[in-house]
């Protein structure tokens, strides 16, 4: 099953994020038009000084810069917003398994060094991971649903092609 952008009963993200009461730093990377997110998770990393809001964000920009390197990714950034010294990260997932295969990649090894160039440790963030509804609306992810159950079952038999605009592939 796909959804489809336009077909689709949920909203889209824009109409999401315009629900924040953050000022927003860009709408994300703008690769997925055609296709509904399934999931999202948002990231709240409260810092202490400026510098470290603007090293936050010069990693965020960097890794956006990376991801439209990729034709159709399984998952984008989505409006990362800044309000005083807090920054709030959404990334988009476009496809259940690989949710539930990288969702908590954010406190992985790769992550702690981009925040560690910002003084920033990863578990000191604030980490909430949400479905979207048929009708558009997010709700908490606490336990998985039948449709996340299965798909758990068959995530470690799953590989994810990343192919890049120069046409180069890797398997995730």
């Amino acid at each position: 099953m796909q959804d489809i952008y336009g077909q689709t009963d949920r909203v889209t993200k824009d109409i999401t994020f315009i629900r924040l009461k953050y000022d927003l730093v860009s709408m994300g990377t703008p690769v997925n038009f055609d296709v509904a997110p399934t999931h999202l998770t948002c990231v709240h990393i409260p810092l202490e000084t400026d510098e470290q809001v603007e090293s936050c964000l010069k990693a965020i920009s960097t890794s956006d810069m990376l991801i439209r390197s990729r034709v159709q990714p399984a998952w984008s950034w989505e409006a990362p917003a800044v309000s005083g010294k807090n920054v709030l990260l959404h990334v988009a997932w476009y496809d259940t398994v690989y949710f539930l295969q990288f969702r908590d990649i954010f406190l992985g090894t790769m992550h702690c060094r981009y925040s560690a160039k910002f003084s920033f440790d990863p578990h000191d963030a604030t980490m909430t991971h949400y479905r979207y509804t048929d009708s558009g609306d997010l709700e908490e992810v606490t336990e998985l649903n039948a449709a996340e159950k299965q798909a758990d079952t068959i995530k470690d038999q799953v590989e994810f092609l990343r192919i890049f605009r120069d046409k180069t592939v890797e398997t995730t």
